[in-house]
C-alpha cells in the first residue's frame, strides 16, 4: 500500500523561477532537479542503541507530488517510521551554488540487532511534477520520475563484554519514577505502583525490571497491557504497573525497582534506582464480632434428668467421646473389609478369565503413545510462525513492512482491532528478545508462543 505525501503548501513558499518540470532520476544535484539524501544522526551505534535515519528530497520549481514506491530494506537492522506530523517542513537551500528547497519525507529509527557493516537500501520514491509548471489537481498530465535514495550505512558496535547479570537488555540513557496510588494500605489487600521509565533510547517494549521489596511484601502477578512510550524532544517515555500486597503491619520505607542498562554515552553498564518510597501497613478490615447472648449451658448428656455435681457431668462427656471415638474406628474396619473384599473379588475374576483381562488392555490400533515433545522454540521460530500465517490471509512480504503499514493491511483483512494490538506487541517483544544479550528465558518464550498460537488461531479464521 503506498503513503502519499502532497505538498500542496510548498509551491505558495517558493520564489524561484518555474523551470522545465520533467526531473533526471539521479542522486547529486549536478544536471538533476529531484535528488534525494539519507542522513543518519550516528553512523556507529553500540548494538541494541537507537539512531534516526532522515530522508531529505531537494528540488526546484513546483513541488511535486510524491508516493512511496519501495520501502527500506534492512536485514540486521529494527526499523519503525516517526509519524510525519514530526517532520520538518520545506525550506530553502544552496547545493553546489544552486538555489532549491528541501522537505524530509520520511524518517525511521532504527536499532542494529547485531555487529558489523549493516545497510538500508532501496528506498524508492514516484514523483509527479506538473507540466505547467503549477499545483494542479488534475495529475493526468503531470511527469513521472522514480527518484532511489542512496544507502544508509551503520558500523554496529558489539556490546562490551561480559554483561552483568542483572543487564535487562536495554540500551540507552534512562530514568525511573515510582508513584504509589496510596501511601497506606490494608494487609491483604492490593497496592498498586506506577512505574515510568524515560529516557533517550528504545522502549517500544518496556525492558525487565529488578523488584526489590522489604520482608513482609510480595508482588503480584498481573497481566499489564502495553502501553506504546511517548516522544517528546528526543526523549521517550513508558509506563508500566507492579501490584504488590503486605503480609504483615508496619511502615515500610524501600527503593522498589532498579534498572541495568547500557549507556552509549559513557560506554558503560550503569544501574539505576528509582526514587524510594513510603507505606503504611495497618490491620485487614475484619469485620467486629458481635456479642452473643449468653445461653444457659446445656444439660448433660443422660437419661437421668436428676441433678448431678460437676464430677458426674465431666465423667458423662468422657463418655460420650470415648463411645463416639469407637463408633468411629467401628465404621473405618468396616469400610477397610468392604474394600478388600472389592479387590479380591476382582482379583479372582481376572485369575478366572485372563481373556477379560487381556481385553481390556490397548491393542496396537489403539490410540499412539504421545510422541516426544517439540524442539525448543526461539524468538526468531515464533516470529516465523506468525509470518507465515499472516501470508496465509494474502499479505505478502509481511516482514518487510514497518508496524503501522502491516496494521492497515491487516485492517483491511477484516483483522479485529485487538488482534492487530496484539501482533504488533508480539512482534515488538519478539524484537526486544532477539537483540538482547542473552537467550531470552523460558517463561518469556513460553508467553510469546502463547500469544502466537492465539493469533495464528484468530488469523486462520478468515
Amino acid at each position: 500500500m503506498f503513503r502519499r505525501f502532497h505538498l500542496l503548501l510548498l509551491p505558495l513558499l517558493l520564489l524561484l523561477t518555474v523551470s522545465n518540470a520533467q526531473a533526471a532520476n539521479a542522486v547529486s544535484p549536478s544536471g538533476s532537479k529531484l535528488f534525494i539524501e539519507a542522513s543518519l544522526d550516528n553512523a556507529s551505534p553500540w548494538v541494541g542503541q537507537e539512531v534516526k535515519l532522515t530522508y531529505t528530497l531537494f528540488f526546484s520549481g513546483t513541488a511535486p507530488q510524491i508516493e512511496d514506491k519501495g520501502q527500506p530494506e534492512h536485514p540486521g537492522i529494527w526499523a519503525r517510521e516517526i509519524a510525519p506530523e514530526n517532520y520538518i517542513d520545506s525550506a530553502p537551500v544552496t547545493k553546489e551554488g544552486v538555489l532549491v528547497r528541501k522537505a524530509v519525507i520520511k524518517q525511521l529509527r532504527l536499532v542494529p540487532l547485531q555487529s558489523g557493516r549493516l545497510s538500508v537500501t532501496n528506498y524508492r520514491l514516484r514523483c509527479l511534477v506538473p507540466q505547467s509548471g503549477q499545483a494542479s489537481l488534475d495529475s493526468r498530465n503531470d511527469v513521472e520520475s522514480i527518484v532511489t535514495a542512496p544507502t544508509a550505512t551503520l558500523q554496529a558496535r558489539a556490546l562490551p563484554k561480559p554483561a552483568p547479570a542483572s543487564f535487562s537488555g536495554a540500551v540507552g540513557h534512562f530514568t525511573l519514577a515510582v508513584s504509589p496510588e496510596s501511601s497506606s494500605a490494608h494487609t491483604g489487600e492490593p497496592l498498586t505502583l506506577s512505574v515510568t521509565i524515560s529516557g533517550k533510547g528504545n522502549l517500544d517494549t518496556p525492558p525487565p525490571l529488578t523488584v526489590m521489596l522489604p520482608e513482609g511484601m510480595q508482588r503480584e502477578v498481573s497481566a499489564t497491557p502495553p502501553v506504546m512510550p511517548s516522544e517528546k524532544g528526543g526523549i521517550s517515555s513508558i509506563s508500566t504497573k507492579i501490584t504488590l500486597t503486605a503480609s504483615k503491619e508496619g511502615e515500610f520505607r524501600f527503593v522498589p525497582v532498579k534498572l541495568t542498562a547500557f549507556d552509549p554515552e559513557t560506554g558503560r553498564y550503569e544501574t539505576i534506582a528509582s526514587n524510594a518510597i513510603a507505606i503504611k501497613v495497618i490491620a485487614g478490615q475484619a469485620a467486629v464480632p458481635q456479642p452473643q447472648p449468653q445461653q444457659p449451658p446445656p444439660p448433660p448428656i443422660s437419661t437421668v434428668t436428676a441433678p448431678r455435681d460437676g464430677d458426674e457431668l465431666a465423667e458423662t462427656l468422657v463418655n460420650a467421646i470415648i463411645a463416639l471415638m469407637s463408633i468411629a474406628v467401628l465404621a473405618l474396619i468396616f469400610g477397610l473389609h468392604i474394600r478388600y473384599m472389592k479387590r479380591y473379588k476382582r482379583h479372582a475374576t481376572s485369575q478366572n478369565n485372563p481373556e477379560a483381562v487381556n481385553s481390556s488392555k490397548p491393542t496396537a490400533t489403539s490410540t499412539p503413545a504421545p510422541q516426544p515433545s517439540a524442539r525448543k522454540k526461539t524468538p526468531a521460530s515464533i516470529r516465523n510462525e506468525l509470518y507465515e500465517a499472516i501470508k496465509k490471509t494474502g499479505i505478502q512480504n509481511p516482514l518487510g513492512l514497518t508496524s503501522k503499514e502491516l496494521g492497515e493491511l491487516l485492517k483491511e483483512k477484516k483483522v479485529k482491532a485487538q488482534t492487530i494490538a496484539e501482533v504488533t506487541a508480539l512482534l515488538s517483544a519478539i524484537d526486544h528478545a532477539l537483540y538482547a544479550p542473552g537467550e531470552a528465558s523460558a517463561e518469556k518464550l513460553d508467553i510469546m508462543s502463547r500469544n502466537a498460537a492465539r493469533i495464528i488461531a484468530e488469523l486462520s479464521k478468515l
